[in-house]
């Protein structure tokens, strides 16, 4: 169907459109409580677009939309396909990434502090997200210290420490280090908490997570003084202590605000294609935290938009609103945004421009600290380029390459004993990783059968081969082919060059005396220990040879896990992918109860103890 067809089909209704390209790329994503009125007003003659606009209609070929049931259910499906698809043309967060919240459980007999990486609706009290995860792990250590809440084990913080005890399994004979140490109750052991104290611990917990620390502070100070008046001068003392370490983090916030309100405060900033919005949260009157966020995709796109585009993103992420969120201007969907956060807060939550006194204070030291943070993100990131492109300056005089090196890409071998052999090729651009065009290899030599120079070659030829046969992710081919070897690899790899009629610079690094060999050249270069064109081969090199080991020792853990599972009666194939899709490692698998396995795999009680106890009687993970 073609565009002129859609357009005119287009329904009145609330909902998301989708603008592709010629290739069938998604390039922008949208929302309109009209999708007929505001998709066919791109397409208007005469439409005063700006010139970021006009260029994003030029490039649309096909559409396609959503109805959605109102505005607001519009708003959530677009995040959720911006961060799906990451369009060219929206303004988006500059990674990626998804950032940590706290959750509690609090229908748990004993909820515990949990780090994860998505916010559910599942009943549960979540805090976050935090960009900071200093600041994540100073709020648990701080929740720990005070009130003594038990915090779950994750697979992303063992190093943190957590409790791997579950309610469900009975009390231990004794608690564990934790609580002699006084950062758990203890209600994995018998007689040292009870339910109804460790959930006031726990309501005390949440209080200071969602930033009520006077309110927190006067329950400790009357819990004192009733432990004081009741002759309890032990558990009193205990109260003191948590008093004075709250007051001493209460010390470094800021008072901001005399109206003892919750705000967020929004200040921004723009250059080039980069923006940078500062939260200011204020809690009681209290700054309890100031975040910075970038954004990406902002060239040409009017400052208020920026803000517009932000706020709807940002505030589907937040577990908790404020009462008010303070803007330098207005916003086309300030409504919509105040409909969210009403939703979340339960309460009236207002979204405006303040224009005098002390909230436009505050928003004017938000501007500021945002404009400070994207001058200096900036400015770190010019000098690292500068340095990127002298230390490619300085390899090519030393190697005396015909151009500057400025596409590299690094090849590295991975195995034992030629088990699990896997190839990785890493590509370094103005001397800064590339992580997008990596690659990993699974090497076809039989296992058993390990020839290094035979692995190279293989891996080699099938990166060239998907650049001769036209493959578009791999068109682009390298100023520098760089092997983790001597002379022999180096060899290997103007070989498979040769094959395909292919010819580039290449070098190999041996990482025992760090030589670095040329072709056509019988002695080695040793370049100075301190120059920046060995330190950015180096880094180069090891980067391939950490890629390749962390893809090699991943397939070996999937075929330790894999084997341990295939020996257990009543587990075949569908069962073990199922428990390995759901608890990932075998640690986690023994430490999961029968009930948790059964329901998992899909058997009965008796299948799911059998497999515990072979796990457990063999020991590995």
């Amino acid at each position: 169907m073609k565009l002129q067809e859609k357009l005119d089909q287009l329904p009145a209704n609330p909902g998301v459109y989708l603008f592709k390209d010629a290739a069938g790329d998604i390039i922008y994503v949208g929302k309109a409580q009209s999708l007929r009125a505001r998709v066919r007003s791109y397409f208007s003659p005469g439409a005063d677009l700006s010139p970021r606009v006009r260029l994003l209609v030029q490039q649309v070929e096909d559409l396609d939309f959503i109805i959605a049931d109102s505005h607001g259910e519009a708003l959530v499906l677009e995040f959720t396909l911006i961060q799906k698809h990451r369009p060219r043309f929206n303004v988006r967060y500059r990674d990626d990434k998804s950032y940590p919240y706290i959750r509690i459980d609090l229908r748990e007999p004993f909820p515990s502090l949990c780090v994860v990486r998505r916010m559910r609706r599942d009943g549960a009290r979540y805090f976050g997200p935090f960009p900071s995860t200093k600041n994540m792990w100073r709020a648990i250590g701080l929740a720990r210290r005070l009130f003594g809440i038990r915090q779950t084990l994750v697979a992303s913080a063992k190093k943190r420490g957590g409790c791997s005890w579950k309610p469900e399994r009975g009390h231990r004979p004794r608690p564990c280090l934790e609580y002699f140490i006084e950062r758990c109750l203890a209600p994995c052991a018998e007689g040292f908490t009870t339910p109804g104290e460790y959930g006031r611990a726990v309501r005390q917990v949440c209080d200071l997570l969602d930033g009520k620390h006077e309110h927190v502070l006067a329950q400790l100070r009357a819990n004192m003084d009733r432990a004081a008046g009741d002759l309890h001068y032990e558990a009193a003392g205990r109260l003191r202590d948590r008093i004075a370490a709250l007051q001493t983090t209460l010390e470094g916030q800021k008072v901001v605000s005399s109206h003892g309100e919750d705000l967020d405060v929004l200040g921004h900033a723009l250059r080039e294609d980069t923006a940078c919005v500062a939260v200011f949260e204020i809690r009681e009157g209290r700054l309890v935290t100031q975040e910075h966020y970038l954004l990406e995709g902002v060239a040409g796109t009017p400052a208020a938009e920026v803000l517009n585009e932000f706020a709807k993103q940002h505030y589907q992420k937040v577990a908790a609103a404020p009462q008010r969120v303070l803007l330098p201007e207005a916003i086309g969907d300030a409504s919509v945004i105040e409909e969210l956060l009403q939703e979340r807060r339960r309460a009236k939550v207002v979204v405006h421009v303040p224009q005098r006194g002390e909230k436009k204070k505050l928003v004017e030291m938000a501007q500021e600290n945002a404009e400070h943070h994207l001058r200096t993100i900036l400015e770190r990131e010019s000098a690292e380029r500068r340095r990127g492109e002298e230390a490619v300056g300085d390899l090519q005089k030393a190697l005396g390459l015909p151009v500057p090196p400025r596409r590299i890409e690094a090849f590295d071998i991975s195995n034992v004993g030629g088990k699990h052999a896997v190839g990785a090729m890493i590509v370094f651009e103005d001397g800064h990783p590339r992580r997008s065009e990596y690659r990993r290899y699974r090497i076809r030599v039989a296992d058993g059968a390990p020839n290094d120079y035979g692995m190279m070659r293989e891996v080699l030829s099938r990166r060239l081969k998907a650049a001769v046969s036209g493959n578009v992710k791999f068109q682009h081919l390298p100023d520098l082919l760089l092997v983790d070897g001597g002379a022999g690899q180096l060899g290997v790899a103007v070989q498979a060059m040769q094959e395909l009629g292919l010819g580039m610079p290449a070098a190999g690094l041996a990482k025992e005396h760090e030589y670095v060999y040329l072709p056509g050249r019988k002695t080695p270069i040793s370049l100075p220990e301190h120059s920046r064109a060995l330190h950015l081969l180096q880094r180069v090199r090891d980067e391939a040879h950490r890629f390749a080991i962390s893809y090699h020792r991943s397939l070996h853990a999937r075929e330790a896990r894999e084997s341990v599972l295939d020996d257990i009666p009543g587990i075949g194939a569908r069962r073990k992918e199922r428990l390995l899709r759901r608890f990932r490692t075998l640690g986690r698998l023994r430490k999961a109860s029968a009930e948790e396995i059964a329901e998992a795999a899909g058997c009965g009680r008796h299948t799911a103890e059998t497999l515990l106890t072979h796990l457990r009687r063999s020991g590995s993970s």
